[in-house]
């Protein structure tokens, strides 16, 4: 694809940048009231507009714009050479200049004099000096937190992902059936760029737009975090967007299944409680013919049926914004905790299999259950009637 809708249809004035009006208005304040000491970092998602901010501000207001990435340049010779004589010197050209230093938080953390030479930028600059950064609490940033004021960048809202995607398509007369955009602006996850790209590979040679013609994007190869996807498969409405944040996720369907039915209850009105737990109990049966059978087509079974939770509440009910604090699965907390003990019984359990030529679970099953009756019987003596020699920790972990 040599023209990218990304670059194509990018914003051109402030104003057409979605979601962001707090940020906004904070870089602009920060340019027009800039005084030297202090750099602007914009931190928050991918796909949200930092650096585009940057360039349009740039843009709209005559200013020069220099431009460095950090994760590429990751040395303070090469940022100092950069930046240092063009941030003390006025441009033959331009109004003024900004300096834009992109990806800090991928600096090298071996090159400690990096974060001094961005520090030496920040106090000499006669001009506006933003800072990005996805990560602005990595440790190899602490001495810049004195010289930066930050400004949070949030997800772009579905709806707003959705317009501009509606506006894009009818400017590359692409008719968009159904809830295809809907469904794109969903799955996105706040990111408008990405969705502005799946938009483009979907619609590649294509004058209509279906739901069938998303499959061609398969899944993001991104990972979530459990907190990030089980508000879209809560407050989506749409089982396609939610199936999809469940493959991101970065843990096993079952264990998505377990933080699902323990917040069910937080999400889903009283009424329609019976109706998710039904429709759970369902995606419970092929979770354990999965293990039963070894048969994982269950498991792409069990995750559609998961996702149609996200349907159950109907349009009648709004979904609740703000803030949800998801609770973790009490089995999940119990594996946390048992954990160190867990795989101190395993390999307990290969050190006697070893012995009795038996597998790790053949020795929990058939083994295990003697081994404690007797050890009882035996536990003051000094040696026990074993060929296996334990020590007294795991003669206690055996007996307890």
């Amino acid at each position: 694809m040599h023209n990218l809708w990304t670059e194509k249809h990018k914003p051109s004035k402030v104003s057409e940048i979605a979601s962001q009006q707090k940020a906004i208005a904070e870089a602009l304040a920060f340019v027009d009231s800039f005084e030297p000491g202090k750099a602007l970092m914009l931190t928050g998602p991918a796909g949200t507009g930092k650096t585009l901010l940057v360039e349009t501000i740039a843009s709209e207001r005559g200013l020069l714009l220099l431009q460095l990435n950090a994760s590429d340049s990751r040395n303070s010779e090469h940022i100092i050479n950069f930046f240092e004589d063009a941030s003390r010197t006025r441009s033959l050209f331009h109004k003024g200049k900004i300096i834009l230093l992109d990806e800090v938080d991928g600096i090298s953390g071996n090159d400690k004099g990096a974060v001094s030479a961005i520090t030496k930028i920040i106090k000499q600059s006669l001009f506006p000096v933003f800072l990005i950064a996805n990560d602005p609490w990595a440790a190899k940033l602490r001495p810049l937190r004195p010289y930066v004021k930050m400004v949070k960048f949030s997800k772009v809202h579905s709806a707003s992902i959705e317009k501009r995607l509606r506006e894009i398509s009818e400017k590359e007369g692409i008719l968009a059936k159904g809830t295809v955009l809907k469904d794109l602006a969903r799955w996105s996850q706040g990111d408008l760029r990405s969705a502005i790209s799946d938009l483009q590979t979907a619609a590649q040679g294509k004058k209509e737009l279906s739901d069938e013609d998303l499959e061609i994007l398969g899944y993001r190869e991104r990972e979530s975090s459990i907190f990030e996807i089980l508000p879209t498969v809560f407050k989506s409405r749409s089982i396609n967007a939610s199936r999809k944040a469940i493959q991101s996720v970065d843990k096993d369907p079952d264990e998505v299944f377990w933080w699902i039915e323990n917040n069910i209850p937080i999400e889903i009105p009283t009424e329609k409680l019976a109706q998710a737990y039904d429709l759970l109990s369902k995606a419970d049966i092929f979770r354990s013919r999965t293990a039963v059978q070894q048969n994982w087509r269950f498991k792409a079974i069990m995750t559609d049926l998961i996702s149609g939770i996200s349907v159950i509440k109907g349009e009648s009910h709004a979904p609740r914004h703000g803030f949800m604090m998801y609770q973790a699965p009490q089995k999940i907390i119990m594996m946390g905790r048992t954990k160190g003990k867990r795989a101190e019984m395993d390999a307990l359990c290969r050190k006697i299999g070893e012995v009795a030529h038996a597998s790790r679970r053949g020795v929990k099953r058939d083994y295990l259950p003697y081994m404690r009756i007797i050890l009882k019987k035996h536990k003051d003596e000094t040696h026990t009637p074993f060929s296996v020699n334990f020590n007294k920790d795991e003669i206690d972990l055996i007996i307890k």
